[in-house]
């Protein structure tokens, strides 16, 4: 028998009603007027009509996943407001245009094979977008969800089967709408009960499955939302954590055999020392809050020098250079000038660096210099954020540069000396350590030192090396810089007590880390030091061995290891190593603006570190 088009608009629309099609309020809503349109209009309709229901249906689920997986933003209803917004307008675009392109290929494939498409073409359209949303759901999951609890990644895995079927079904709507347009309402499959249910069944799911990840995530984090009770167990120790950015080991070995790194010779040969294998990360901030926080970029939540603060947020959203949806965002934003970009802050960090942890348990600590510390933490001691430097060179007032606050005009004086970069940066970050530790020097102490690995970069990074006939004059002045930091290292080892630590951690840095075989270094020197080769460590090992020191357990989240092998065996007879479930959640704050956060960039920029 020969099928024929339905001819008038009343038989199209009675065709769609005896399937099925227009039975319920959401089909309704995105087939209305597609029997009287053409095809390309009825998908344009379609997608935008779907486009509000998707919007509203995917920003809703996200934005309760998103409350659950970021403690943030539980702290700051308006920023989660303003994000569900974001959320809804942009999920809103991109289903649209799923199921516009969905439409599109159904009208296609009809025009293309110069028949009438058969009964499954909408089935197969809205299955080839629930598959595409699937694999980006798999990408999305593959980069954040998987260091989540466990419950929030099983509710995750079901949101995302969830979402996806939505967006099939979404699809095979609007290949329906696109069909019915063309005259072949009379091809369509027969609407199942199931299917006529699925739109709403699959909403309610997804809202359910969205607070369940938001109910997953608060739940297992409850238990460390306070930090267990554990004791310290004095040492007598005073650990001193010396950080030199650029220092790799095999540049340090060939100035060593020359002669020209005495104090690092004998800092090497005097205690233990190890081969600090570095991880792929290149961007400093990320390696030196890993180090501090033994725990890696999914954890710590620092993935890039900068961030992003969307207009109506006071959150500033984090940028990771892995992420396409992040390169998207900030690119839009770019172009938009919707967002302002502004350095990577405290506020970002959601793990505790062994300072917090020390402090928090009585300790005297000592932060100066270090990648993403303002705005400082309030501690039990000191901290001198990246900031205050570049702060206090410009004669400008105290926005959170130090803690406490009166610790920024003491400052002064010392800034005022620090007018050669990048050596005056870290002769300002030692002279800090050294004036305010004064008589009482605190229990645990961390010093970054940037400047070697700025001046490496200056004289051979970003088409420097290029520059031939210069070459020999550039790698020459590479060289000064390693005997200043010599020379600066010596500094710490004279100033050593008796009952000091020295732990010396050297990353390769940026122009090393790109040739893919870099190498830095680890020093340990004190009197319950064990000399000797270590081996090879990694950056996560170093947050552990700082805290066991210091008399604390290591908590059963950091991801690396005591290094039990450096210290003598008296200490570690006296000392073993102790185990904490958590040290707790960390509480960042209220998040801060600053007007200095354009001059941080320039300063940041003039220094290689963004572009």
């Amino acid at each position: 028998m020969t099928e024929r088009p339905l001819a008038s608009v009343d038989q199209v629309r009675d065709e769609l009603r005896r399937l099925g099609y227009l039975e319920h309020g959401v089909d309704r809503f995105v087939l209305g007027g597609a029997e009287s349109t053409s095809p390309a209009r009825a998908s344009a309709r379609a997608a935008t009509r779907v486009g509000v229901l998707g919007g509203l249906l995917f920003g809703a689920a996200l934005t309760f996943a998103a409350a659950g997986l970021d403690p943030r933003l539980r702290g700051e209803p308006r920023d989660l407001l303003v994000l569900s917004i974001y959320l809804v307008l942009a999920l809103a675009l991109v289903t649209a245009l799923a199921t516009f392109l969905g439409g599109l290929a159904a009208a296609g494939w009809a025009r293309r094979r110069q028949r009438r498409p058969g009964p499954t073409v909408s089935r197969n359209v809205g299955l080839a977008l629930g598959i595409a949303g699937l694999a980006y759901v798999a990408l999305w999951w593959r980069a954040h969800a998987w260091t989540a609890p466990l419950p929030a990644q099983v509710a995750s895995i079901v949101l995302g089967l969830a979402l996806c079927a939505a967006l099939g079904r979404f699809g095979a709507l609007a290949s329906v709408a696109v069909l019915t347009a063309g005259g072949m309402g009379d091809r369509l499959p027969q609407a199942s009960l199931s299917r006529r249910r699925m739109v709403p069944l699959l909403a309610a799911a997804a809202l359910l499955l969205g607070g369940a990840v938001a109910a997953a995530a608060y739940l297992s984090g409850a238990s460390s939302v306070a930090a267990p009770d554990f004791a310290v167990v004095p040492t007598g120790l005073q650990v001193r954590v010396l950080g030199i950015d650029g220092l790799d080991r095999r540049m340090a070995d060939q100035m060593i055999a020359r002669g020209e790194m005495p104090y690092l010779q004998a800092l090497l040969a005097g205690g233990a020392h190890a081969v600090l294998r570095p991880e792929p990360e290149q961007v400093p901030a990320i390696v030196w809050t890993t180090i501090a926080t033994g725990r890696g970029p999914e954890a710590h939540g620092i993935h890039s020098t900068g961030a992003r603060r969307l207009p109506g947020m006071r959150m500033p959203m984090p940028i990771t250079g892995n992420d396409p949806f992040a390169r998207a965002l900030r690119s839009a934003t770019d172009v938009l000038r919707l967002g302002r970009a502004q350095p990577a802050t405290s506020v970002l960090r959601g793990a505790k660096t062994f300072w917090n942890v020390a402090s928090e348990k009585g300790l005297r600590v000592g932060v100066v210099n270090w990648w993403a510390t303002w705005p400082a933490d309030p501690v039990n001691g000191y901290v001198v954020t990246e900031r205050a430097l570049f702060k206090l060179e410009r004669g400008g007032s105290f926005e959170g540069e130090t803690a406490p606050p009166e610790v920024f005009d003491r400052l002064r004086p010392l800034a005022a000396r620090a007018t050669r970069k990048p050596r005056g940066i870290d002769e300002f970050a030692l002279a800090a350590a050294r004036a305010l530790s004064g008589s009482k020097p605190p229990d645990v102490e961390a010093v970054y030192l940037p400047g070697l690995d700025i001046a490496t970069m200056q004289q051979v990074g970003e088409g420097g090396a290029a520059d031939l006939a210069g070459l020999d004059a550039r790698l020459d002045a590479v060289r000064a810089y390693y005997r200043f930091a010599d020379g600066l290292i010596g500094q710490a080892v004279d100033g050593m007590a008796a009952s000091d630590v020295l732990v010396l951690v050297g990353d390769p840095g940026r122009m090393a880390r790109r040739s893919g075989t870099a190498e830095g270094l680890l020093a340990v020197r004190g009197a319950i030091v064990r000399g000797g080769d270590l081996g090879a460590v990694t950056e996560r090992d170093i947050a552990p061995t700082v805290l066991h020191l210091a008399g604390l357990p290591a908590s059963r989240e950091l991801e690396g290891r005591v290094l039990e092998d450096a210290l003598s065996p008296a200490f570690r007879a006296d000392h073993p190593v102790r185990t904490v479930s958590s040290y707790g959640r960390r509480f960042a704050g209220r998040p801060a603006e600053s007007a200095f956060d354009r001059d941080m960039l320039d300063q940041l920029r003039s220094l290689g570190y963004v572009q």
